[in-house]
């Protein structure tokens, strides 16, 4: 769906294991071309010996965000490209891996930094912040409905000692909700404390704001999202850039002069089937959005 041009250039910009990117370079010819990129050092690691044997003429894999994706391109000498994959959230290897703090299930350090090159972690926050911004942060990013009580339980737990384990921070969390819902509490405190620690929708939103551009006439862009404020984002953005008029309901008459410049490739989100869900529980919450960049589009810098 993505490959559409078989000979053009394409980017995945959260490369992780390389899975995605192997499937798109299977689409491709001799000619054409992938750049992997991934701001996690062990995730670009592997993906590069996943994908070695397809030469470095062919696929270009490295260190950095996908924010930075004009830059890159401007160092590659690459005009536009004809494709961009982005698989937003948390790696399956980055969950599985408990010296990276980012599961609840698992005794490690409280981490959650996707690139380690950074210094703020999770342990910053919970430690480090007011009780109205952990419980801001838990109530805004994780949609969690007892997040006061939460915030006030982490303020208590760490007036004793600090908090420097997933394992305790899990266990403050359970202390200070119903026990029925206390897995999902753990995975939404969790959810909260990994995108502030990383800035997820800050960085989602940075991309939204200079993708287009960036892609050929009729270029490509695809999102892969696992929580309804990435979903949300990425779902208002694609149908500002499909819709003739923005104007607010009940006007008269069209006053924004708004014309589109992609087309809605996905009506609605593409979900997991029965049995991918079967052989991945975490494609569950997989939402996949694609929109093509119009071959005529006006864009307004």
């Amino acid at each position: 769906m993505l490959v559409w041009n078989r000979s053009g250039i394409y980017v995945d910009g959260t490369i992780g294991g390389g899975g995605h990117a192997r499937a798109i370079l299977d689409r491709l010819d001799e000619s054409g071309r992938l750049i992997g990129m991934d701001r996690d050092h062990e995730a670009v690691s592997v993906s590069r010996a996943r994908i070695a044997g397809d030469g470095t003429q062919r696929v270009k894999v490295m260190h950095r965000e996908f924010t930075e994706l004009e830059s890159v391109l401007e160092t590659e000498h690459i005009p536009r490209v004809d494709g961009v994959l982005l698989d937003l959230g948390v790696s399956s290897y980055q969950i599985d891996t408990p010296g990276r703090g980012f599961s609840f299930q698992a005794e490690g350090p409280l981490d959650m930094r996707m690139d380690k090159d950074k210094a703020f972690t999770a342990a910053d926050i919970v430690n480090g912040s007011s009780r109205d911004e952990i419980e801001r942060i838990i109530r805004e990013y994780g949609e969690e409905r007892q997040a006061r009580s939460v915030a006030n339980a982490i303020v208590r737990t760490r007036a004793k000692a600090p908090l420097a384990s997933t394992a305790r921070l899990a266990d403050t969390i359970r202390s200070a909700v119903r026990r029925r819902w206390a897995v999902k509490s753990c995975a939404r405190v969790f959810q909260a404390l990994r995108i502030a620690v990383n800035q997820e929708l800050e960085k989602l939103k940075m991309a939204l704001d200079t993708m287009l551009p960036l892609l050929s006439h009729r270029g490509r862009f695809g999102v892969l999202s696992y929580h309804s404020l990435e979903d949300r984002m990425v779902k208002r953005t694609f149908e500002t850039w499909a819709s003739d008029c923005i104007c607010p309901p009940g006007l008269p008459q069209c006053v924004c002069r708004h014309k589109r410049v992609a087309t809605l490739l996905t009506k609605r989100p593409v979900v997991a089937s029965r049995e991918e869900v079967a052989n991945n529980p975490r494609a569950r919450s997989a939402r996949f959005r694609m929109i093509e960049r119009l071959p005529d589009a006006q864009l307004i810098n």
